[in-house]
């Protein structure tokens, strides 16, 4: 069932269940109302009767009855009886004889017991009162049919009745209407995303501004698609940029076959040849590696991890960027070193954090003009911060937001060798282990790269 019926169903069933309740509520009020109100008028006819009972002389039941005849039209189906002390009935009166009952003795031992009794026979209200400020106690009891009051509650039931089903079919009609503007939106949302596709993601779904859960909803596919958009443009470059690298050596060394080719030439010249193409192949290599790794990283891969010392890292890379290049320098410091040495720890992949603080190490020291970079570890609550800093030259500041991708390399490593993987390759890894890296700009020649790592031992505190 779709869910405009389910609303529209809903809404009916409560209106029905609202209608039912407060229709049964009116008319059982109204009921209750009138018969109170017609016991009352009964009543008082008896206490009427019973004080000209009390001023009458013994025969006046003559006078009596006369004045019952001419206020008759009062009551319908009315009949008056008057029981002495031994339930002898002493006066009777009806209209028509078809009117006239026995009252039950019970209702008159009782009406001596209570002094009033209100009761009910079928369609006829019963009042029996019993005084005894006459000269002789007597029981007055007193029916009638409240033929007025049946109509008006007959009318009133088939008003309710009337607006009953009528409120049902509003209810339908503005549940309907009520369902279909409150989906409008959703309509709307996949309407849109329907057309939106890979050649057409710049696609995005309209906002209401109102702070509900459809803009809401909104929003958050809007984010979506941005996310994926971003993701598309970035693989394509990607593939552009890599099919570019790719096919650059691919191209230098066919070139330089054919070349060759064409006619004999000495060993040394085939040497020569040689050695250029090994340097292209070289070339090609590290590139091919360098896309491995970072597909590797892509979604996570399938990696073995285990708690790494992120010290211990550390002081592996001074070693590591002098086998790089004897120049390259780094400097360490460790500030607040935690008493308990577990904090120190991370879940993840030696080999690849490695790999990610040398190439910022590295492209450290690369670029740096006293080839010197400066790395600190810090503690934060259960967060391992690492950070690099190096001085540069010629480094543009808009340019240090996109370092991170790939193929991307800045205004003061054209005359380095690089591909602009290491540092895309190095954000993988990084958010691999579910951390973080920035990078900044610290008094206009200064870069500042930092690395944030949740600790494995998050449940101590330093």
């Amino acid at each position: 069932m779709k869910v405009r019926y389910k609303i529209t169903l809903a809404f009916v069933l409560l209106t029905v269940i609202l209608l039912a309740a407060l229709c049964s509520l009116t008319y059982y009020i109204t009921a209750d109302q009138k018969k109170t109100e017609f016991d009352r008028r009964l009543l008082n006819r008896t206490e009427t009767i019973a004080s000209l009972l009390s001023k009458l002389p013994s025969n006046g039941y003559q006078v009596l009855s006369k004045l019952d005849s001419s206020t008759t039209n009062l009551f319908a189906a009315v009949t008056l009886h008057v029981y002495d002390s031994t339930n002898r009935n002493i006066y009777q009166f009806s209209k028509h004889s078809v009117d006239s009952f026995d009252i039950d003795p019970k209702i008159i031992e009782e009406a001596r017991r209570k002094n009033v009794v209100q009761t009910s026979m079928g369609k006829r209200d019963i009042v029996a009162v019993y005084y005894k400020k006459n000269q002789v106690p007597i029981v007055v009891v007193i029916s009638a049919i409240d033929e007025y009051g049946r109509k008006d509650l007959n009318d009133l039931g088939i008003s309710l009745l009337i607006a009953f089903f009528a409120g049902i079919i509003l209810s339908l009609l503005a549940g309907w209407l009520f369902s279909r503007r409150l989906l409008g939106p959703v309509e709307k949302i996949a309407t849109t995303v329907n057309t939106i596709s890979a050649t057409n993601i710049e696609a995005r779904l309209p906002e209401s501004g109102i702070n509900d859960e459809w803009n809401k909803l909104a929003v958050t596919f809007n984010n979506l698609l941005q996310r994926l958009q971003d993701s598309f443009e970035l693989q394509g470059r990607f593939i552009s940029n890599a099919s570019h690298e790719m096919s650059t050596p691919l191209t230098a060394v066919s070139n330089q076959i054919d070349v060759t080719l064409q006619k004999n030439r000495s060993n040394e010249e085939y040497l020569n040849v040689l050695h250029s193409v090994r340097a292209d192949v070289e070339h090609m290599s590290a590139l091919t590696q360098q896309l491995l790794n970072i597909a590797r990283t892509a979604r996570g891969g399938m990696l073995s991890t285990e708690s790494i010392r992120v010290d211990e890292v550390i002081m592996e890379l001074p070693a590591l960027l002098r086998k790089i290049s004897p120049d390259h320098t780094a400097l360490l410091f460790f500030d607040n070193l935690p008493e308990n040495e577990k904090l120190c720890t991370v879940n993840g992949n030696y080999e690849l954090l490695l790999s990610a603080f040398r190439n910022i190490a590295e492209n450290g020291c690369k670029y740096a003009p006293d080839k010197t970079v400066h790395i600190s570890l810090s503690f934060v609550d259960t967060r391992i911060i690492v950070q690099f800093s190096n001085h540069f030259e010629s480094l543009q500041p808009d340019e240090v937001e996109k370092i991170f991708q790939p193929f991307q390399r800045g205004s003061n490593a054209v005359k380095e060798p690089g591909y602009g993987l290491g540092l895309s390759l190095t954000r993988r890894i990084i958010l691999l282990h579910k951390g973080e890296i920035k990078a900044e700009v610290m008094d206009k020649d200064k870069l500042l790269i930092s690395v944030i790592l949740p600790s494995s031992f998050s449940g101590v505190q330093k």
